[in-house]
């Protein structure tokens, strides 16, 4: 039964690189080259693909202690994120409650790793999550996104920079997340999720994404999409594009 799923069958990025490193090569290959075409091709896979491949699966189980009435599906942990994207996007001041901080976590723990400390988020008061979140977004709105990953960092428990980096990216696309892949394809090898880090990445993805027409957000996106489209059946996403040939040349960067 899905319930019954250990947490760690929904790290999506376990059953890829991490077990096998040259799944990132397609990603890799998408960030050498200067196809815009290709790119946009990834980024409009990426959420049929996050459907798919979060299809039947749970993002708690009875491991975490956890009642069922609690158990989460992760296709609906990535629907409601990309539905808080929308909202946070066309509102004029940002709040976010205890509760929409617990869907990026879920959507950021479906995503990648599982972390020790990925409950401590529950333990965040919503009036506080709520103050801290309008104050980083209000810092953020200004243009010191530094500023606000600083306030998210120090004012919520079990909330780091990459955590920070997927809450002001449901805002801002110009920011993106802290997805394992892309900071490795990125050229980060390193994991300790330090604010200097995310720093270097953020400069990196944001001249990429310049070059190749697409906001850093999407980028992100797209090199998950690149990671993971062959491990998955995709010929019924009608709405994509079909693949590059796979002769076509790619030019180094």
């Amino acid at each position: 039964m899905a319930s019954e799923r250990t947490v760690s069958e929904i790290q999506l990025s376990g059953r890829g690189y991490r077990k096998n490193p040259e799944a990132l090569d397609p990603a890799r290959s998408l960030w050498d080259s200067e196809d815009a075409e290709e790119m946009n091709r990834f980024i409009a896979l990426y959420s049929p693909l996050c459907r798919e491949v979060t299809k039947g699966k749970v993002v708690y189980g009875p491991q975490t202690g956890r009642p069922k009435s609690e158990v989460k599906n992760a296709t609906d942990v990535h629907e409601k994120y990309d539905a808080l994207m929308t909202s946070f996007e066309s509102v004029d001041e940002v709040r976010m409650s205890l509760e929409e901080l617990k869907i990026a976590r879920d959507w950021k723990m479906v995503r990648n790793r599982v972390r020790q400390n990925w409950l401590l988020v529950n333990q965040n008061d919503d009036k506080n999550v709520r103050e801290v979140t309008h104050r980083a977004f209000k810092v953020c709105d200004a243009g010191d996104w530094k500023e606000a990953f600083k306030i998210i960092d120090d004012g919520l428990y079990g909330v780091g920079p990459a955590t920070a980096s997927m809450i002001l990216s449901l805002r801002y696309p110009s920011i993106p997340p802290y997805g394992e892949e892309a900071f490795r394809v990125a050229g980060i090898s390193s994991s300790k999720y330090t604010l200097s880090e995310y720093e270097s990445f953020y400069e990196i993805m944001s001249q990429k994404a310049e070059s190749m027409g697409c906001t850093p957000r999407d980028l992100e996106r797209a090199i998950w999409a690149a990671t993971y489209e062959s491990s998955f059946d995709v010929t019924d996403f009608t709405d994509v594009p079909a693949p590059a040939p796979k002769s076509k040349k790619r030019r180094k960067t």
